[in-house]
């Protein structure tokens, strides 16, 4: 346990090789306790800049750079030469799936090990190759379950037109081979990482159940505790629009495993049915998308955008009658949807995951189907919230008050 009498010095190791959720919240984390708590932050060369940039302007955090090569999609840190920056912690914050380097930690010195869960990398390898975009593998993780889940992926990809037939049934067989040798090198990557770890925070009760369904030794040292995320979008809208735009907005990119596909299926069921709708893409510019919309004769109602400014994604997000979430896999969290509740526009998530959770009674949370998402929207743009009370909720679940409780999750571990 921190001497009392000091301020608790924590390291945070954040790859930061790809920005996403993870690291958002993260930042969001340290910009709300660096006033309270110590950070040095242990990142890879390439993303020093990036993190830098994403820190308030009043913040003073020592960024620390290591090199760091990709395995297997998960990031491999050399620590070598990090051993005074270990020696000074109190605490080490594994911020998402830097699982590798718990070990090497641990050899330097003893020190109290926290890791983020913020997807479910940590029980198979890599979130993409442990469910079949809907089945969860929830009997623990082998190469037999590996090869299943890869092949049904292949499948998939070729149903919604990314694969064609004659390679997805050449990966079908190759995942025969690489199921295996995918999941020994995992094996070899991840280590002792469960012994190691001395506690987890999930980011959903969904998460966490799904952490324990694979990995029931842990329970005792897993908690949960949402994304402080809900003062961010704020620093861009300050009001909310006096009308809602004549558009929904989808915000999950291109990858099929966020249903894409089911929207734009959805889509041409509510125009087919004379709802006049248009639906805005972000993150989906030069896709396999629009390709999909072409055939589906949807083009000329669809708007696609790729990756936006926080200030233009944030005001396009607050004039929005509802954002679609989807989903076919079990998000993790959904930090989308905690996003636009902030703002106070209305949900329609698929029931998976932890987007029930995060929608709460300010949305529609359906089977991932063109048929349920379409009669979803149909309903929640006749709808009127209170979007002041959608704020407060969003204040209460995602705000500052979850950092407190981070910062007594660090205090509390031995």
């Amino acid at each position: 346990m921190p001497d009392k009498n000091h301020m608790l010095r924590v390291v945070a190791v954040m790859h930061g090789l790809g920005f996403g959720g993870a690291q958002i919240a993260t930042l969001e984390f340290i910009n709300l306790l660096s006033n309270r708590i110590m950070f040095k932050i242990l990142t890879c060369e390439e993303a020093v800049a990036q993190i830098v940039n994403s820190l308030k302007n009043n913040v003073n955090v020592d960024v620390y750079k290591v090199p760091c090569s990709v395995v297997m999609g998960y990031p491999v840190m050399s620590i070598e030469g990090m051993k005074k920056l270990i020696d000074w912690a109190d605490v080490v914050w594994i911020t998402d799936i830097e699982y590798s380097v718990a070990s090497r930690i641990k050899r330097i010195r003893k020190v109290p090990i926290v890791v983020h869960v913020h997807s479910y990398a940590l029980i198979c390898p890599w979130w993409g190759a442990s469910y079949r975009f809907s089945d969860v593998c929830l009997e623990g993780c082998s190469a037999w379950r590996l090869i299943g889940c890869k092949q049904g992926i292949n499948m998939e990809l070729r149903k919604v037109g990314i694969l064609d037939g004659f390679r997805a049934r050449a990966y079908w067989l190759m995942d025969f081979v690489k199921g295996p040798m995918d999941y020994v090198r995992w094996r070899g990557l991840m280590g002792s990482v469960v012994d190691d770890v001395d506690y987890f925070i999930a980011v959903s009760n969904a998460t966490k159940e799904i952490i324990l369904a694979h990995l029931p030794e842990v329970k005792g040292r897993i908690g949960v505790l949402y994304n402080t995320i809900a003062q961010r979008p704020w620093r861009y809208v300050s009001a909310f629009p006096d009308e809602p735009g004549d558009y929904i907005l989808y915000a999950g990119g291109a990858n099929p495993v966020k249903g894409p596909h089911i929207l734009l299926n959805a889509l041409k069921i509510l125009l087919n049915e004379g709802i006049d709708i248009r639906l805005y893409m972000t993150g989906a510019s030069n896709s396999w998308l629009e390709g999909l919309a072409r055939r589906l004769g949807v083009e000329g109602w669809v708007r696609f955008l790729g990756r936006l400014p926080d200030a233009e994604y944030f005001s396009m997000m607050a004039k929005a009658r509802a954002t679609v979430l989807p989903s076919i896999w079990p998000e993790p969290f959904g930090l989308v949807a905690a996003e636009s509740i902030s703002l106070g526009v209305p949900v329609v998530g698929s029931n998976r995951g932890g987007i029930p959770e995060i929608v709460g009674n300010y949305g529609i949370t359906t089977d991932p189907t063109p048929e349920e998402v379409a009669k979803a929207i149909s309903t929640i743009i006749e709808q009127r919230f209170d979007k002041h009370e959608m704020r407060r909720y969003a204040a209460q679940k995602f705000g500052e008050g979850n950092a407190e409780k981070f910062l007594q999750i660090l205090s509390s571990v031995k």
